[in-house]
């Protein structure tokens, strides 16, 4: 039976979602597995997940309140690029299976966090625009944080690891390795990636360092444009990864950033907005914590 940490009005909050939500924050904050965090972290890790999932709760339910509930078109769009993001989906779906979640469950949790967002694009509404005194003197300070980020345009190939025998999948990716560099990276992909993208070749198109897990961006964003890298193992498996471009842009105009600015401005605003929010529904609310 799935153990109880705390209620929000009555709604329960289960030891299942604590410890899917600590993953999320040691990847966030360490890059690392919640197992790979040294343990004198992992306190501070279940406090902030706790306050992740209460403030979560909170504005699910100020949502439903407001009759604003994801439809399931956006449900789908978001469960889909979840399954992308995550390779292969039948590693995925097992992964979930050793958490107690199946398919239904992991739907309710995407409805759920889909009406969470939708919740706070409304009241993030009431945010303001930035005046120009503001937006120029971020310029002034900020340049750095106004560069377009680095990009790389990348296809990979996927191959899962038994745990068991992690080695097989290693020489197995060192013989593909030179198959790809010998055959043709795309048709190799077709023919043996376990990932989504392997009907096209392994092409995920141009990618950001924090929109691919760590291990595997900093290969890609260090290797040779053209060249088949060396095999790379992320929690999902061994990657062999290609590089077609790589994109290192040049430092804005203020014309140019002043669009950029404003967004900055705003969500900097936006994020205040939404903090006092969530501790104004603190207050009327009747939230319980159990000892775990």
């Amino acid at each position: 039976m799935d153990q109880l940490v705390a209620t929000v009005n009555g709604s329960s909050i289960y030891i299942k979602a604590l410890g899917a939500t600590m993953q999320s924050l040691a990847q966030e904050h360490f890059h690392a597995t919640l197992e790979e965090v040294p343990t004198d972290s992992h306190q501070e890790l279940k406090s902030m997940a706790l306050e992740r999932l209460v403030a979560r709760e909170l504005i699910f339910q100020a949502a439903l309140a407001k009759g604003i509930v994801a439809d399931e078109a956006d449900v789908e769009a978001e469960s889909s690029r979840i399954l992308r993001l995550m390779g292969n989906p039948a590693d995925f779906w097992k992964r979930l299976a050793e958490r107690g979640m199946d398919k239904a469950s992991f739907h309710r949790m995407v409805r759920k966090d889909v009406t969470v967002d939708k919740m706070s694009a409304r009241k993030l509404e009431e945010v303001g625009e930035p005046n120009e005194a503001e937006i120029r003197q971020f310029f002034c300070t900020y340049p750095d944080k106004l560069r377009d980020r680095e990009r790389v345009r990348v296809s990979h190939i996927l191959l899962p690891v038994d745990p068991d025998d992690p080695d097989t999948a290693l020489e197995h990716a060192k013989t593909l390795k030179i198959r790809a560099e010998q055959e043709g990276f795309a048709e190799i992909a077709k023919l043996h990636s376990a990932c989504a993208s392997a009907p096209g070749g392994g092409e995920l198109g141009f990618i950001r360092r924090e929109d691919v897990d760590p291990t595997f961006a900093d290969a890609a964003f260090s290797q040779i444009v053209g060249e088949v890298g060396a095999p790379v193992r992320t929690p999902y498996g061994y990657h062999l990864i290609k590089v077609a471009e790589h994109e290192i842009p040049s430092p804005p105009t203020f014309d140019e950033a002043r669009n950029k600015i404003v967004v900055f401005l705003k969500q900097a605003k936006g994020a205040k907005l939404l903090e006092a929010w969530v501790d104004a529904l603190r207050v009327g609310a009747k939230i319980t914590m159990f000892d775990t």
